[in-house]
């Protein structure tokens, strides 16, 4: 019998539950380790998420951060040498930030931490609960297939 939508959402509901207490189990151990604050954390994550540099009203823009915390977030982040500041070249007035050498290792230890909390979580299922949600998620996150919501919005 297929299951209601109800049924569907609560069901994703507690998965997704299960899941994201393990990834923030993880993130929080890393957040302690680095002696970082909630928002400098953020900060780290989203310059992570970029290859290019951000402007630091660019930053503060997308976290939803006034310009002056912005500010203070990246002082105590370079003063860690997790991020580096330097000024745009094309103007002076504005103040680009990316991730250090040390900063990028350093993302690249959490992601890696985050990928065994998922694996572990994946170890803790049941192999016959394994094998049918890998079965049940390979055509929804398959790239090449759009879903229906991505469809409507074509």
């Amino acid at each position: 019998m297929p299951a209601s939508e109800l049924e569907l959402v609560t069901a994703l509901e507690a998965f997704l539950q299960r899941l994201a207490c393990t990834k923030a189990d993880s993130d929080l151990r890393s957040m302690v380790e680095l002696d970082l604050s909630i928002s400098q954390f953020r900060c780290l994550i989203l310059l992570g998420q970029h290859a290019e540099a951000l402007p630091i009203n660019e930053l503060a823009d997308r976290l939803d951060l006034t310009l002056a915390t912005a500010g203070r977030n990246v002082d105590r982040l370079v003063a860690h040498g997790l991020v580096e500041r330097r000024e745009d070249p094309q103007d002076r007035r504005v103040r680009l930030v990316s991730l250090s050498d040390t900063g990028r290792a350093i993302m690249t230890e959490i992601d890696d931490a985050r990928h065994n909390a998922v694996r572990a979580f994946a170890r803790s299922l049941d192999p016959a609960d394994r094998d049918r949600l890998a079965a049940a998620l390979a055509p929804i996150v398959e790239p090449s297939a759009p879903s229906r919501l991505e469809e409507q919005l074509s």
